[in-house]
């Protein structure tokens, strides 16, 4: 894999309207102060585009590889509620400090600020008791994935956080993901042979399982269940070789036809 931040710039300069943001970056991989400086930086080469998303992280293997420390559950849901808050500062204040159990700020500045009046904070992950507690205090986008009724009661405890925290929830958008893979024919042997080329590029011995969502009233259908549950927003997954005419009918066929059918 790329180097999340490094290939995020690149996009940010060949790209005029999308927004740019990762999906997570964890917590323990960068200081926050530096997170902060880096996402400020891409805000201005991106002329406002940037989205700064974090996590707890949870890939303990390449923790280990690089000689990373990984701490315990509760340290990086405790480093990551502290992360948001001190993002937060470094973002938004002229002069910024902050003391932690984990992180500190002496009189700390971020300059040039992001071209944006609010860089966006995203937070991933789905824990109800600190994960979306610091969502509530913190965040701009909250992203979570599963059934529908999952985000609704998600969204729910959010909003009880919200309410303790004195914080309108309309203000943080939801998202969510659509898994698996998205492969959209008008027949399962068409759907077969993209994930046979998936298969084959991946050099993986075995073909990824099909997504019974594979035509576009059943696309459709999924994200109006999940718009009714909360969700404000989604998320694709597309592996290499990258399937174009998906996208070009989630553009063209799934997204009027969803814009329809919630109106």
């Amino acid at each position: 894999m790329y180097e999340a931040w490094q290939l995020l710039a690149a996009w940010g300069a060949i790209t005029t309207q999308v927004r740019i943001g990762t999906l997570v970056t964890g917590i323990t991989y960068r200081h926050p102060a530096v997170l902060a400086k880096m996402a400020a930086t891409l805000d201005h080469t991106t002329d406002g585009r940037a989205i700064c998303g974090i996590g707890a992280g949870w890939h303990e293997g390449e923790h280990a590889m690089y000689g990373i420390r990984f701490p315990s559950v509760g340290g990086r849901l405790g480093r990551l509620e502290e992360a948001a808050a001190a993002i937060r500062l470094l973002l938004d204040r002229p002069v910024a400090s902050f003391e932690g159990r984990y992180y500190r700020l002496t009189d700390a500045r971020c300059e040039p600020k992001p071209v944006q009046r609010r860089l966006p904070l995203l937070i991933g992950g789905g824990g109800e008791r600190r994960t979306l507690r610091a969502v509530a205090r913190h965040a701009d986008y909250w992203h979570g994935h599963g059934a529908p009724e999952v985000i609704a009661h998600k969204l729910e405890v959010l909003r009880r956080h919200c309410d303790e925290a004195g914080r309108d929830i309309a203000e943080i958008t939801p998202l969510t993901t659509v898994r698996p893979d998205i492969v959209l024919r008008d027949d399962v042997g068409a759907v077969e042979a993209q994930l046979e080329r998936v298969r084959a590029r991946s050099r993986a011995t075995e073909r990824p399982a099909m997504n019974p969502i594979h035509t576009v009233d059943a696309f459709v259908e999924r994200l109006v269940a999940l718009w009714r549950a909360g969700a404000r927003g989604f998320i694709l997954y597309f592996m290499a070789p990258y399937d174009l005419e998906t996208i070009e009918r989630i553009a063209t066929e799934v997204r009027p036809a969803f814009q329809a059918a919630v109106a």
